[in-house]
């Protein structure tokens, strides 16, 4: 059961209700804001009172997360670079926001005085473009590690292909097709290499059972827990940063 409740001085909260929590619970989500989760048998009085004990806290949280969110947004001043690639801006009285790709570089023309780069749809615009990007980029490079993983180790896709997934780095089909994200570029090499030698053993294992995972960890060099704990602190969204 859910509730959405309006506290003075941190405005909306969204409260649940779940049978296994055993205390009441505060947590500020980037996107879903203040987030409660109190035990079933605990009231929405309860609740409201406890994000009262907790405001100072709260203010706190969501001022760091404010703070952290900005980092996270595109600017003139921002940098993107991956191994081949690179995001530019420049100035231009006579634009709003343009975009021109020209070999391995992303060229923003844009007039400040004319648009706001915390604007939503300028930064969809600016993400949209930088995937074209990561696209051209990703079907240069990922067929190259691609073909040398397979040789290795003969395994081979029945086909391979590039997309632009956000909800996973690579997916392998039943007919053994591998398709990879483009966004695999934003990882380091060891990384895009474990991800890809994951979806080279679903042409063996369609599942994510023993064998696969032994084979996976035998195809890894003993490495498989430590890499996928690694690839956790990874994101597949996109945000400044030097991907290089």
């Amino acid at each position: 059961m859910r509730k959405l409740l309006s506290v003075q001085g941190v405005g909306l909260v969204l409260v649940s209700k779940k049978s296994n929590a055993k205390n009441l619970k505060i947590r500020i989500h980037p996107e879903k804001g203040i987030l409660v989760t109190i035990p079933y048998r605990s009231s929405y009085t309860e609740a409201e009172k406890f994000v009262h004990t907790n405001i100072e806290w709260i203010k706190e949280k969501t001022k760091l997360l404010s703070k952290h969110e900005k980092t996270k947004i595109f600017t003139p001043d921002s940098i993107f670079k991956t191994r081949a690639s690179e995001v530019k801006f420049e100035y231009d009285a006579n634009s709003l926001i343009r975009a021109h790709i020209s070999e391995n570089t992303l060229l923003f023309k844009y007039n400040s005085a004319k648009i706001d780069f915390e604007d939503q749809d300028i930064q969809n615009f600016i993400k949209k473009c930088i995937l074209k990007l990561l696209v051209n980029e990703a079907r240069v490079y990922l067929p190259i590690r691609y073909k040398l993983l397979s040789n290795r180790h003969n395994i081979f896709a029945r086909k391979l292909s590039v997309g632009t997934a956000s909800t996973n780095w690579g997916v392998c089909n039943s007919k053994n097709d591998i398709r990879l994200s483009c966004r695999l570029l934003l990882l380091p090499d060891h990384l895009i290499d474990y991800i890809i030698l994951h979806e080279m053993c679903h042409i063996k294992h369609k599942n994510h059972g023993n064998d696969f995972h032994k084979m996976l960890n035998y195809l890894s060099n003993n490495q498989s827990k430590e890499l996928n704990k690694e690839l956790k602190s990874f994101s597949t969204h996109i945000i400044p940063g030097d991907f290089s």
